[in-house]
C-alpha cells in the first residue's frame, strides 16, 4: 500500500519469501556455492542449518530455482510427515504423477518409476525439504533410501535438508548413521552484522526499485539494524511496519521516529528486538558535606554517630570559633597515630585527635531473624576514639 508513495516497483520486504530478492552477505555466498557444489555432482546430502528467521527458507528455494537447468526441483517447503507415505506422496506430487491410497512399498515402487522415467536431458531430481528438524527417523531413513536411486553409477536424487540447528544433533543420533555418513555438503546460516543489516535493508530498497536515501535516512536505517540484532526476518518486518507508518503520516524518507513508533507496536509480536541505545548522560557526584561530629552511646551498647549534628547551633557562633572547634576533629593529621592496647585494638593518645570524614552505622533490628545468634559487639577501638575527638573539641570550644 506504500509502493506508490515511495516510487517503488515492488514490495521491498515481503512477508513471502521471494527467491529474486536474496542479499548475498559475508560469506554466504561461499556457503551457497558449496552446497551446490555437492547438489550438482551427486556427491552426498547437502544440509542447511540456522536459527528461525535467518532466511534458509529463501536460500532453499533460491538453490532449487537456480540448480533446475539440469535437475527436475522440488521443493517440500513443510517437514511434517508423520509417516514415510505422506512423504512419498508428496515426492508424487511434486513430479506430477498421482497417487492412490496404496501401502508404502507401492508407493516406493510408484516414486522410483516416476523418477527413472524422467526425460534424458534431466540428471535426476534435487528434492529439498525444508523444516527438516521436524521430521521423525522413519522419514529421514525413508530419504536416505531415496538417496540409493541411480542410474549407471548415477544417483538420480540429490538431496537438501534445511532447518533450525537441532537438525545437526537430530542427525548425529547413532541411529541415523546410515545417513549422517552421506553427507558432503553442511553450512550454519549466522546473523547478520550491523554494517551486513544496514546493506540488507539498502539492496532489499534497490531490489524494488527505489533508492536507499529517499526511502529512509541513514539514522534509521542504523536504528533498525541496533534493534533488528541480525535477524533477516526482523528487519523485514519492522522496516515493512516503519515504511507503513510513513506512508500513513507522508513522511519521505523514514526517520528514526517511525521506526521508534513501529518498535512500540511491534512490541506486542513474539519477535524479539533489542532495546536501542540512549545517549549517555554525565552526571558528577556532588561533594560529601563534613561538620561535626555527636556520637549518643544507647542504652544496649551501640552507638550512633551524626556527622553535622552541629551545624544549627555552630551558625549562631562567629566564623573563627567555630573553625576552631571543628579543626581539631576533622583535620588534625595527627590522627594517623595510634597505639594498640592489651585488647587488640587501636587507641589513640592524648595528644591524637580522629579524622572522620564519611562513614555508615548499621543499627540492628528490633526483630532480626538471625535472634538467636550472639549480638554483634560495637568495635571498642572505634567508638574510643570517637568519644576522646569529641570530648576534645567539646573541651577546646570551652575554653575559647
Amino acid at each position: 500500500m506504500y509502493q506508490t508513495f515511495f516510487d517503488l516497483a515492488r514490495p521491498p520486504f515481503p512477508a513471502s519469501p521471494d527467491p529474486a530478492s536474496l542479499v548475498i552477505y559475508g560469506d554466504l555466498g561461499d556457503q551457497l556455492g558449496e552446497l551446490a557444489g555437492c547438489l550438482t555432482s551427486g556427491q552426498g546430502i547437502a544440509v542447511l542449518t540456522g536459527p528461525p528467521g535467518s532466511g534458509k527458507t529463501l536460500c532453499t528455494l533460491a538453490m532449487t530455482r537456480d540448480l533446475t537447468s539440469s535437475l527436475v526441483g522440488i521443493c517440500l517447503r513443510t517437514g511434517q510427515f508423520n509417516q514415510p507415505r505422506e512423504l512419498l506422496k508428496s515426492v508424487l506430487h511434486g513430479l506430477g504423477h498421482p497417487f492412490r491410497q496404496q501401502d508404502d512399498q507401492d508407493l516406493r515402487l510408484a516414486v522410483a518409476d516416476a523418477i527413472h522415467g524422467l526425460p534424458s536431458t534431466s540428471n535426476g531430481v534435487l528434492l529439498a525439504v525444508d523444516e527438516a528438524h521436524r521430521l521423525g527417523m522413519p522419514v529421514l531413513e525413508e530419504l536416505r533410501g531415496l538417496t540409493n536411486l541411480d542410474a549407471n553409477g548415477r544417483p538420480l536424487v540429490r538431496l537438501l535438508l534445511a532447518g533450525q540447528c537441532d537438525l545437526e544433533e537430530k542427525l548425529a543420533d547413532p541411529q541415523l548413521d546410515g545417513l549422517y555418513q552421506r553427507v558432503r555438503g553442511q553450512a550454519r546460516l549466522q546473523p547478520l552484522t550491523r554494517g551486513e543489516s544496514q546493506s540488507y535493508l539498502k539492496s532489499r530498497i534497490r531490489f524494488a526499485g527505489g533508492e536507499p536515501g529517499s526511502v529512509m535516512t541513514d539514522e534509521a536505517v542504523e536504528l533498525l539494524a541496533i534493534v533488528c540484532d541480525g535477524s533477516p526476518r526482523c528487519l523485514n518486518h519492522l522496516a515493512d511496519a516503519s515504511l507503513q507508518r510513513g506512508a500513513w503520516s507522508a513522511t519521505r524518507p523514514i526517520t528514526r521516529g517511525e521506526v521508534l513508533d513501529a518498535l512500540t507496536e511491534s512490541r506486542q509480536l513474539p519477535l524479539r528486538f533489542v532495546e536501542p541505545s540512549r545517549p549517555s548522560v554525565e552526571t558528577t557526584s556532588a561533594p560529601i558535606a563534613t561538620g561535626p561530629v555527636e556520637m549518643i552511646q544507647t542504652e544496649d551498647g551501640f552507638c550512633s554517630v551524626e556527622v553535622g549534628a552541629g551545624d544549627t547551633a555552630t551558625d549562631s557562633q562567629p566564623a573563627a570559633d567555630t573553625a576552631s572547634a571543628t579543626d581539631g576533629v576533622i583535620n588534625d593529621p595527627a590522627a594517623n597515630s595510634m597505639d594498640e592496647n592489651g585488647d587488640g585494638h587501636h587507641t589513640p593518645t592524648d595528644e591524637e585527635s580522629v579524622d572522620v570524614t564519611a562513614f555508615d552505622v548499621v543499627l540492628p533490628e528490633a526483630n532480626s531473624p538471625h535472634g538467636e545468634h550472639d549480638q554483634p559487639r560495637p568495635h571498642m577501638g572505634l567508638f574510643s576514639r570517637l568519644r576522646r575527638a569529641t570530648n576534645r573539641s567539646t573541651d577546646e570550644a570551652t575554653s575559647d
